[in-house]
């Protein structure tokens, strides 16, 4: 669960990235601001991996250790299972959802009949498509009524998809939505990135000659037809109302940029990506004390660090190249120092000594009882790594 948290954490920080970027390129084409949320949801999935690396694994180099304090292990153990099994609700709801839209897919998929090497169905309410290694189009019913250009112009929308991987891409986003469900940034960055797929298309099929008021008119004709049930989440489908009046002012606007991204663009899009995610995947936390004594209950805090001092390698412990942690026990007093420091595991006898000295010099809020500053014990890791 720890994971599960720290990656949105360092979630949030990307996805803001990419929410300012496509903000800031709203003028670029929609290619491009899709290229952007599709980096970002891809480092999002990767982020549990990547925070899944043992420390020892990451270069001295790369490390940021942040000190942080943490509240005593008898309330963490208590409400862990309840934040395991509140995020496994909301999981399994997101994750229903996309199964239940996987299987309306199927079912439209069976249900379609096959008229001159077009499949059109009663289920479709809209022009879909679905499926990565066997990626199907499905008209609607009504679509038999159309010319054969009209029909042409929604087929070339469809196979656009198809060749961009589009739902490939939406099928990620809405497994991460579903990982992090609780994350608002997520849900937004699963619906831009369904959006500027959309427009990307359109931008293409526009390129290739489409007439833009009669791509439009398509686009019309097909939410004027729609009923009350909406196309299957699992599906890429040609209209949803809530983005139709959007769509519709941009495809007819001449000035709109319509261009694919470039292989520049998406290089640097790629680029600025991992300058920003390996200092936020490779920072880790150091846990420097807890406490043991009391219950934290209402109205008690545990001691919080306020400044510390770096303990120093030996020059003994450095030629050998020592590394590891030094657990200490103390007591953190009312007035915020450190005292009775003892060696509860030992790395080497002069780091053991370095880190006590270190520690005594350490500062703190003093843990409290009722409103009143008490002396706790604690546990203290002071961890030793050669750069």
């Amino acid at each position: 669960m720890n994971l599960l948290l720290d990656s949105a954490l360092k979630a949030t920080v990307i996805l803001f990235a990419a929410w300012t970027a496509s903000l800031l390129l709203r003028r670029a084409s929609a290619d491009v601001r899709h290229t952007i949320w599709l980096v970002a949801m891809l480092a999002v999935a990767m982020l549990p991996a990547a925070l899944a690396i043992p420390r020892s694994a990451i270069p001295s180099a790369a490390r940021i250790i942040v000190p942080v304090m943490v509240a005593g292990t008898q309330v963490a153990a208590r409400k862990l299972p309840w934040l395991v099994m509140l995020w496994a609700i909301g999981a399994s709801i997101v994750l229903t959802r996309l199964i239940f839209g996987l299987l309306a897919a199927a079912r439209i998929t069976r249900s379609a009949r096959i008229i001159d090497g077009v499949l059109y169905s009663d289920l479709a309410a809209t022009p879909l498509t679905w499926g990565f290694l066997r990626p199907v189009v499905i008209l609607p019913a009504y679509a038999t009524e159309w010319t054969a250009a009209q029909r042409d112009l929604v087929i070339r929308h469809e196979q656009a998809h198809i060749a961009r991987h589009d739902w490939l891409w939406q099928m990620l986003s809405n497994l991460m939505t579903a990982v992090f469900w609780f994350h608002p940034l997520v849900w937004l960055a699963n619906i831009q990135l369904r959006r500027e797929a959309e427009g990307a298309v359109d931008d293409f099929v526009l390129s290739n000659g489409a007439t833009p008021s009669d791509y439009a008119d398509r686009l019309v004709d097909v939410a004027r037809r729609l009923n009350r049930i909406s196309a299957p989440v699992a599906v890429l489908s040609m209209v949803r109302k809530p983005e139709l009046e959007t769509r519709v002012r941009s495809i007819l606007d001449p000035s709109r940029h319509r261009a694919n991204a470039g292989l520049f663009v998406r290089c640097a899009i790629a680029l600025a990506a991992v300058a920003l995610i390996l200092p936020i995947a490779v920072t880790r936390e150091r846990v420097y004390a807890q406490g043991k004594v009391y219950k934290l209950a209402k109205g008690m805090t545990p001691p919080s660090l306020i400044s510390r001092v770096e303990p120093q390698y030996t020059p003994e412990a450095q030629d050998a190249r020592i590394e590891g942690t030094v657990k200490l026990s103390a007591e953190v007093t009312p007035e915020g120092v450190a005292r009775n420091i003892r060696v509860a595991k030992s790395l080497d006898p002069g780091l053991d000594a370095n880190a006590v000295s270190a520690v005594s010099n350490w500062r703190f809020k003093p843990g409290m009882k009722d409103g009143e500053p008490v002396t706790v014990a604690v546990t203290i890791e002071v961890n030793f790594h050669l750069k």
